[in-house]
């Protein structure tokens, strides 16, 4: 008796050591496979948009380097982009992270402008060549998607009155003005746009947005590992958080087309 005690003890202990090291090995391939999408994404930034020296040409290559140089390359995407997307007859949205500012343009004019309270991008930005960030910049990013937690366009079911006498042109009620407002832009090049309301006083809005933001990682980590199970690298995408008053959150994510245009300046 004692002996098959001893056994089972035994088998338990070993079962128990295999299944740690599964998960042990499982962890540590998941992030040297994460390592590796972050490093494939940088080296396509920069193999993508680096500059292309001509032949004969002798360039140094630290003249790219040089921070006036990059501030100056970075104004230069900055202006580019926004008059191309001035060009397009319909209304872009600028992300201006250096002065912490976010606006609504329509033919270059700016029609709604708000402070960005917070903003985060991710380390892969400052990692990749500085010239190249801002030759991708330098063109208006094309929105693909989005999820949101309040609808683009609020609706409305009327029934119709009997006669002219029952009419009331009654207003349409706004539900987004109790809703939390936060929602994420997919845009071309896998860039991720997170915005987000400021306001976060009440236990509703702190538990929407945590919902929000775990259902995404979700999302993304079950994506991520049916690629790392195919033997396949998974798919970096940068990001960029911010967060501005709910109004304004509001009023730039139903302004903007479903397939509009944003300029990032960084």
């Amino acid at each position: 008796m004692e002996k098959n005690r001893k056994r089972v003890s035994s088998a338990k202990k070993i079962i128990l050591l295999g299944l740690s090291f599964i998960f042990i090995a499982s962890m540590l391939y998941y992030t040297v496979m994460s390592l590796i999408s972050t490093s494939r994404k940088i080296s396509e930034i920069n193999n993508n948009y680096s500059f292309k020296q001509i032949e004969k040409t002798t360039i140094d290559e630290r003249f790219f380097t040089d921070s006036s140089f990059v501030e100056i390359q970075k104004q230069r995407a900055y202006i580019q982009s926004r008059v191309a997307m001035a060009e397009s007859d319909s209304i872009g949205l600028t992300i201006n992270l250096k002065d912490s500012l976010a606006f609504l343009e329509i033919n270059g004019v700016v029609v709604h402008k708000t402070k960005i309270s917070f903003q985060r991008i991710c380390k892969a930005f400052n990692k990749a060549n500085s010239y190249a960030v801002s030759s991708m910049l330098s063109s208006p990013l094309n929105i693909v998607k989005d999820t949101a937690t309040i609808k683009k366009i609020p609706l409305m079911v009327k029934m119709a009155p009997k006669d002219t006498s029952e009419y009331k042109p009654n207003e349409i009620p706004d539900t987004s003005a109790f809703e939390p407002v936060n929602y994420i832009l997919e845009l071309n090049d896998g860039i991720r746009l997170f915005v987000y309301q400021e306001e976060n006083y009440k236990f509703k809005d702190i538990y929407s947005q945590t919902l929000f933001d775990l259902t995404d990682r979700v999302k993304n980590t079950l994506e991520a590992l049916r690629r790392i199970i195919d033997f396949e690298v998974p798919e970096y995408r940068l990001y960029i958080k911010i967060r501005m008053p709910k109004k304004d959150a509001k009023i730039i994510y139903r302004a903007i087309p479903k397939k509009g245009l944003i300029t990032v300046f960084w």
